[in-house]
C-alpha cells in the first residue's frame, strides 16, 4: 500500500504547486528543450512521458494530417489524440530451434485532455491509452532467444487478438514546465531507462530500454501490455539537469496485460513496491546551444517483492535491484544548430547485483544511427547496434546471448516509416545446442 500512500501525498503536492504563482524563468524554459527529445510524438508506443500532450505538427508527422480541420477542433477543446500502427513481418531462414515466419502488430491510441479547459488548475491534464495487438512471437516460437527480435507486442496464445487498456493517469505540469507529476496507471519504461535513439531499432532488447531490465523484473516491461498503479515526477534542477523518481505497484499480471488491462486491483498476489530514480544531463539541448546534443543518464530500480531463486525454484528471496547507465551523443551534424541530420552514437550498460534472482546480471549495448545518410533523403535513418546479455551463473549450461541489428528506416511519406531489418542472434538463450540465427524482415510504422 506504500504506492497508494505516496500517490496521495504527491496529489496533495500537485494542488499546492499548481496554486502557487509560477516564477519567470531566468533561462530558456525546460519545456523548450524537452521538445528536442520528442522526435515523434505521433507514435504513442514511442512517446515519452514528458512528451505526452505536446502540440503535434500533424502535417509533417501523421499520415492523415489535419483531417479536414477536425484536429483543430479537438485542439480547441484541449484534446490531443495520437495513434499509430506498427507491423513487423520477420523470419529466420537459418538457425534457431526451427525456421519460421512471424507477424506481430499493434494499434495504439493515446488521448490527452487539458483539464484546465474546465477546471481552474493550470497545467492539469488527463491521459488515457489503449492498444490492440495481434500476431505471435518469432523468438518464443522459432528462434528460441531471450531478446525478442520483434518489439511489437504479440498477443498471448499465439495468433489471438488482445485489446488492452493502457496508461490512465492525471498529470500536473508546473513551474513553467520544470516540474511534471503524475498519479495513476503508468508505464515506468516510458519514463525511465530510455533514450530517443533506441526508437530506431526493431529488436525488443534494444527498443527502447536495456533488454535485461524486463527479463530480470517483469514490472519494468514497456507498454503495451504492462502498466502499474503508481506515482512519478520529473523535475529540471537546471535547464540541463533533469531528475526523475517514481514508485509503482508490483502486479505481475498487470505487467503482462492480464484481463485486458482493466483489472484495477493492487498487487494481485504480489508483494512490495518498485522504486526507481534517475538523473539525466542534457548537453546542448537549448536552442541557443551551438554544440552537438547529447544525453547522459544514470539510474537504478529496486523491487522489494519476493522472487524465485534460479537454482532452487521452490525457494525465494526478497529484493531485486537494477542499475543502468545510458549515453547518446551526436558526433557529426549536417546543417546548422538545431539540425537533426548527422551521426549519433550510443552506449548502455545494466547490472543486477543479485545474480541468484536475476537471470541477466550483466548487460551492455552500443551502436550508431545516421539521419540523412543518403543524398536527398534527409529523414531516413540508418542504424547499427549490438547488445550482449550474460546469464547468471545459477543457470547451468548457459553463457551469454548477443544480438546484432542493422536496419534502414525509410521515411516514405509523412507518418509512414518502412524499416527493412537484418538481425543476427549469437547463441540464442546462451546455450550451445541452438544454432546462431539469421533474422530478416521489415517493419512498417504508421502515425495517424
Amino acid at each position: 500500500m506504500a504506492a497508494t500512500r505516496l500517490a496521495i501525498v504527491l496529489w496533495l503536492a500537485l494542488a499546492s504547486v499548481a496554486a502557487a504563482e509560477e516564477p519567470a524563468p531566468a533561462q530558456e524554459p525546460p519545456a523548450v528543450q524537452r521538445d528536442r527529445r520528442c522526435e515523434n510524438p505521433g507514435d504513442p508506443r514511442r512517446l515519452y512521458f514528458e512528451c505526452v500532450g505536446h502540440d503535434i505538427d500533424f502535417l509533417r508527422q501523421t499520415l492523415t494530417r489535419n483531417l479536414a480541420g477536425f484536429r483543430d477542433v479537438l485542439r480547441d477543446l484541449g484534446i490531443v489524440p495520437v495513434a499509430s500502427y506498427t507491423a513487423q513481418l520477420l523470419g529466420n531462414p537459418s538457425g534457431g530451434r526451427s525456421t519460421g515466419v512471424s507477424y506481430a502488430g499493434t494499434y495504439a491510441l493515446l488521448l490527452s485532455w487539458e483539464a484546465e479547459k474546465l477546471l481552474p488548475v493550470r497545467g492539469l491534464s488527463v491521459n488515457v491509452g489503449a492498444a490492440w495487438s495481434t500476431g505471435r512471437d518469432l523468438s518464443a516460437d522459432d528462434v528460441g532467444n531471450v531478446f525478442s527480435v520483434q518489439s511489437a507486442y504479440t498477443a498471448p496464445g499465439g495468433g489471438t487478438n488482445n485489446i488492452t487498456l493502457g496508461p490512465m493517469y492525471v498529470q500536473q505540469v508546473a513551474l513553467d514546465g520544470a516540474l511534471t507529476l503524475a498519479v495513476g496507471r503508468l508505464s515506468p519504461a516510458s519514463t525511465f531507462a530510455t533514450m530517443p535513439v533506441l526508437n530506431h531499432y526493431v529488436n525488443d532488447g534494444v527498443a527502447a530500454n536495456p533488454g535485461s531490465l524486463a527479463v530480470n523484473d517483469p514490472i519494468l516491461a514497456s507498454y503495451p501490455p504492462g502498466v502499474e498503479w503508481g506515482a512519478q515526477g520529473v523535475y529540471y534542477l537546471t535547464p540541463r539537469l533533469q531528475v526523475a523518481a517514481g514508485i509503482f505497484d508490483t502486479s505481475v499480471p498487470a505487467a503482462a496485460g492480464a484481463h485486458g488491462g482493466h483489472d484495477f486491483r493492487l498487487q494481485q498476489g504480489s508483494r512490495g513496491v518498485l522504486s526507481i530514480a534517475q538523473a539525466t544531463y542534457l548537453l546542448n539541448h537549448a536552442s541557443t546551444d551551438a554544440g552537438l546534443p547529447g544525453l547522459y543518464t544514470l539510474g537504478g530500480s529496486y523491487d522489494s517483492g519476493r522472487f524465485q531463486t534460479l537454482d532452487e525454484p521452490a525457494a525465494t528471496e526478497t529484493g531485486l535491484a537494477n542499475l543502468y547507465v545510458m549515453i547518446q551523443q551526436m558526433v557529426h551534424r549536417e546543417g546548422g544548430p538545431g539540425s537533426r541530420r548527422g551521426l549519433t552514437v550510443w552506449a548502455e550498460a545494466a547490472l543486477a547485483p543479485r545474480s541468484r534472482v536475476s537471470a541477466l546480471p550483466v548487460f551492455a549495448g552500443a551502436g550508431l544511427s545516421y539521419r540523412g545518410l543518403a543524398a536527398g533523403r534527409p529523414d531516413d535513418v540508418a542504424s547499427l547496434g549490438a547488445i550482449h546479455g550474460r546469464f547468471s551463473r545459477h543457470l547451468p549450461g548457459t553463457s551469454a546471448e548477443t544480438v546484432i541489428e542493422a536496419n534502414y528506416g525509410i521515411a516514405a511519406t509523412p507518418g509512414l516509416v518502412i524499416t527493412p531489418t537484418a538481425q543476427y542472434v549469437i547463441r540464442p538463450a546462451g546455450v550451445r545446442h541452438v544454432p546462431d540465427a539469421l533474422v530478416l524482415g521489415v517493419q512498417a510504422t504508421i502515425s495517424f
